[in-house]
């Protein structure tokens, strides 16, 4: 082989190499910035979550917390990273275990009490109602549930006419008992004392109507917001309900009744009356007219 045929072949040699190390080095760098970004996807944080469950008024302390560490894309907005930041505030949303603390569970950093009072709307107040058994929807009213309070009692007047009337709609239910979070436990509990929050104005009429009557609490939907005007209901109409002019009971067909067949007018004709007499005999002759 001659010189020159052995450098050319060298020549290709380094030429092919160098290609090939290019690709190589072109493919390790995309494989690198993949891993990297990946990587930074899945950038892990820590987070403060709760270590045991906490009920709307209650303080943070430090044994009630703790670190986890959360993916930080996924990581729910409002978070702490900082424990410290989180000892010390109140919780007006019940929080359960290894539930991340967020700024909208708590109350500002200027509340440091926690209690009853921690809860309570701006602008308004918590007010406390005797219930029983009937009055507490059977036992089965808990916190956070909505209620109507209607009221039975005499109409003021000379008739002393008794009357029921829905007086307050659509209010929470702060505490029953001293029960101020719902539970797991779904069973029926007596309690004597069910505390509503209400508006000024709200407890006002809550206050006479505890005076003046009897309260009764009818339990809401909890989709169901809308406001419901009625009258109020008396004695007289309460008994007219369903009521009957008949002596006897009437059945009423649950199926729509159908239209009644239109009446055909009624043709009238004149008639005529024609009288012969023939000797003592009269004969009437009746005669259809138009």
């Amino acid at each position: 082989m001659s010189k020159s045929a052995r450098v050319l072949f060298l020549v290709i040699a380094l030429v092919v190499a160098a290609m090939v190390s290019y690709v190589v080095y072109q493919k390790t760098a995309r494989q690198t910035t993949a891993v990297t970004e990946k990587a930074a996807e899945q950038k892990l944080i820590q987070i403060v979550v709760v270590e045991r469950e906490l009920g709307r008024g209650a303080v943070i302390a430090e044994p009630d917390v703790r670190m986890v560490a959360y993916l930080e894309k996924t990581a729910p907005t409002g978070h702490f990273t900082d424990l410290t930041k989180a000892v010390g505030r109140v919780v007006v949303q019940p929080l359960k275990v290894t539930e991340p603390v967020l700024e909208s569970a708590l109350a500002p950093t200027d509340l440091k009490k926690g209690g009853m009072a921690a809860v309570i709307t701006p602008m308004k107040r918590a007010m406390a109602v005797k219930v029983d058994d009937v009055i507490g929807v059977a036992g089965f009213l808990l916190p956070d549930h909505y209620v109507d309070v209607l009221v039975a009692l005499e109409q003021p007047g000379e008739k002393k006419e008794q009357i029921s009337k829905t007086v307050l709609e659509n209010i929470k239910v702060l505490a029953v008992g001293i029960q101020t979070q719902e539970t797991n436990d779904k069973e029926a509990k007596k309690v004597t004392v069910a505390t509503l929050e209400v508006t000024l104005e709200e407890g006002e009429k809550l206050a006479l109507a505890v005076n003046q009557g009897r309260i009764q609490l009818a339990l809401r939907g909890y989709p169901d917001t809308d406001q419901i005007l009625t009258k109020g209901v008396t004695v007289p109409t309460l008994l007219k309900s369903y009521a009957t002019a008949s002596d006897e009971p009437v059945k009423v067909s649950a199926a729509e009744a159908k239209p009644a067949a239109p009446v055909k007018p009624r043709k009238v004709t004149r008639q005529r009356v024609i009288e012969v007499m023939n000797g003592n005999k009269v004969n009437r002759i009746t005669m259809d007219s138009n």
